[in-house]
């Protein structure tokens, strides 16, 4: 049985999801015990903020609030941390926090390559609140031209999970260099908050294309910060 004291279920069952031969998804449904006070806490105690991303002239608000904590701040953070660290051996850079509003925040399409070795990644998730599409799509030549014509979920290779309410998603293997993710909108007046993990093997040749906080510019433009904090 589990201690009283803990905020997350350790031995909760865990479905992996083989998205090719070297890439996965670990899905743990219902990791945090009570989901609804994890998410009315965080969206009380922690500072968010909006960042502006660098569209090549101007910068324009991403679509979702998020903030930065320490993996020590909260027994949640701290205890999934530890659980993380057990259950994968490998030292994992924590939190980033992101929420969702309501259903018209999103997030792209896209891979974590500001991580820059994306041979061998883990990015591990916990989903509070509103259950909507985590969607992944193989990354390809023509991935990027695709995610602008076909929206996420739709493409016949996406795989869509529907992660929420206290669930654990960890990305792994090759995930970051073979396949995009990410959460399009949706008819939902209700938040979601996400906490976010992540480590890289850093072996190998690195990722030097830009990632999305790098922001885009114009090839002749000055240099400018790809992303910046408005509140």
């Amino acid at each position: 049985m589990e201690p009283p004291e803990l905020e997350i279920r350790r031995r909760a069952t865990v479905e992996r999801v083989a998205l090719d031969a070297t890439s996965w998804v670990d899905v743990v449904p219902g990791f945090v015990r009570d989901p609804q006070a994890a998410l009315e806490g965080l969206l009380t105690a922690v500072p968010w903020t909006q960042q502006e991303v660098l569209r090549y002239d101007h910068y324009v608000p991403e679509q979702r609030l998020g903030a930065g904590l320490r993996a020590e701040a909260l027994p949640l953070t701290r205890q999934t941390d530890l659980h993380l660290q057990a259950t994968y051996r490998q030292p994992m850079d924590g939190v980033a926090a992101l929420l969702y509003r309501d259903g018209t925040d999103f997030q792209g399409l896209h891979s974590d390559r500001s991580m820059r070795w994306l041979d061998d990644t883990l990015i591990a998730i916990v989903v509070l609140g509103q259950r909507r599409p985590f969607v992944l799509r193989p990354r390809g030549p023509w991935a990027a031209a695709l995610a602008d014509k076909v929206p996420a979920g739709e493409a016949p290779d996406d795989v869509v999970l529907l992660p929420g309410q206290g669930d654990l998603l960890v990305m792994g293997g090759r995930a970051q260099a073979d396949w995009l993710h990410g959460v399009p909108a949706a008819d939902t007046p209700n938040p979601r908050v996400s906490l976010t993990w992540r480590w890289a093997r850093r072996a190998g040749r690195p990722d030097t294309a830009p990632g999305h906080s790098d922001g885009r510019a114009y090839g002749d433009g000055p240099r400018r910060p790809g992303t910046r904090r408005t509140r």
